[in-house]
């Protein structure tokens, strides 16, 4: 999987290369509008709105339409809307898709702040998903019977968190399913027994992020390789893209465009 995956980045290396001239900004001015749409997953939803807001003021000539929901919800809509792009932190291995990536997204294992348990290793973890460990004080915690939340049939970020936790083994049917990252982060926030995870970009003062095998997800971690819940953000398409689509994934890449990605997530390069 990684083999695969350092292709693409040399790929979409040479697209910010090919491209930078195009973000010249024109000598004439025009008053002509382009509207370009993006599909962006929940998870991602934050990290959109912030590119295309940023990239909007240096191209006022452009809008961009955003549309979200869950990973196989967006997939469908951009198989029917063929000159869009979808941004996500979840793409299979063997996706016939073109894509680009942006940066690096940290799954973060979430609990109640009033939670005593600071930490899990992988192992408890998936332990805790399978049903195996169901109480609290089994990880040294508070004897409270666990409530786990996972995401529902489609998501990414469930796809990417089930990959890198369960492999083949089933979540537990007992599970709690959190239709939005922010209704997670919500749910988890509501109950002191709770468990659950979301991206890293969701991550606020009503929930507390546990560390995994010792270490937090935190920007550095994820960026350094050490944190072991990592998904790649990418730019996806049904063909490689061409003009205004091309130069604003091009500028995502972009010094300007990775500081806007290190906000939330590990960018590309270190700043």
């Amino acid at each position: 999987m990684r083999r695969a995956r350092r292709t693409i980045a040399i790929v979409a290396f040479t697209l910010v290369t090919s491209c930078s001239s195009q973000m010249i900004p024109a000598a004439t001015p025009t008053t002509q509008t382009t509207a370009l749409r993006l599909y962006t997953t929940t998870a991602t939803l934050p990290l959109a709105r912030d590119l295309t807001a940023s990239y909007s003021q240096n191209q006022p000539n452009i809008t961009i339409e955003i549309a979200s929901g869950n990973y196989q919800a967006m997939m469908e809509q951009l198989g029917e809307d063929e000159p869009a792009y979808f941004l996500t932190n979840h793409l299979p291995i063997d996706s016939p898709l073109w894509a680009a990536p942006i940066g690096q997204d940290g799954i973060a294992v979430i609990v109640h702040p009033d939670n005593p348990v600071t930490g899990l290793s992988v192992e408890q973890l998936r332990a805790i998903y399978q049903g195996h460990i169901t109480n609290w004080h089994e990880v040294d915690g508070s004897d409270l019977e666990t409530m786990v939340f996972s995401r529902e049939s489609g998501s990414g970020t469930r796809a990417e968190f089930e990959q890198l936790v369960m492999g083949d083994r089933r979540t537990t049917q007992s599970a709690l399913v959190a239709p939005s990252s922010a209704a997670m982060v919500a749910s988890v926030a509501a109950q002191p027994q709770s468990i659950g995870y979301v991206s890293m970009s969701y991550l606020d003062a009503s929930v507390r992020a546990l560390t995994l095998d010792d270490t937090a997800p935190t920007l550095e971690n994820v960026y350094a390789n050490t944190y072991p819940l990592r998904s790649t953000l990418f730019f996806a398409g049904q063909h490689e893209p061409e003009a205004d689509y091309r130069a604003f994934i091009a500028w995502t890449q972009s010094v300007e465009g990775q500081a806007v990605v290190a906000q939330y997530y590990a960018p590309l390069v270190r700043p």
